[in-house]
């Protein structure tokens, strides 16, 4: 789990928020070279230079496992129509971002649909208790959920 990241220099530590990767977050180190470090974290690889790397202190997280990781899945992921359920708001969505999306009602347990993307497929729009909420994709990769398979009608 990442426990810190390095604010300084500014450019690389807003390349590596962009990412998603802030304290908080679980990630697993796919592969290590010289070059690049492969990470896998939020429902995605990460691939990261090793300066960017050597930013961010880790802690182990040992009943966690790539395959954990890997089946985790992130509202942006969901295909149109899809209904899950809100399990949690990642750890790393923290400030005015996390206070956002709970006022609009993505609080563990609330069923989501994906109702319609726009015509550039982002931002979506996402039905929460009856109410239509647009999010942004990397709105959206905060919100871990569980689809729920189609329900009789």
């Amino acid at each position: 789990m990442i426990t810190h990241v390095e604010d300084e220099p500014q450019p690389l530590y807003a390349r590596l928020s962009r990412e998603g990767l802030r304290p908080g977050v679980k990630v697993c180190v796919l592969e290590r070279s010289p070059n690049a470090v492969r990470l896998w974290g939020q429902g995605r690889e990460h691939i990261l230079s090793p300066v960017e790397a050597q930013s961010i202190g880790v802690e182990p997280l040992p009943d966690t496992t790539l395959r954990d990781l890997q089946g985790e899945v992130f509202l942006h992921q969901l295909a149109p129509g899809q209904t899950a359920r809100v399990v949690e708001l990642s750890p790393a969505c923290r400030g005015w971002e996390r206070r956002r999306l709970l006022d609009l009602g993505f609080v563990p347990g609330t069923k989501v649909t994906v109702d319609m993307p726009s015509p550039l497929g982002d931002p979506r729009a996402y039905r929460v208790r009856g109410t239509l909420v647009a999010l942004r994709q990397d709105q959206a990769r905060w919100v871990r959920v569980e689809p729920i398979e189609a329900e009789a009608a």
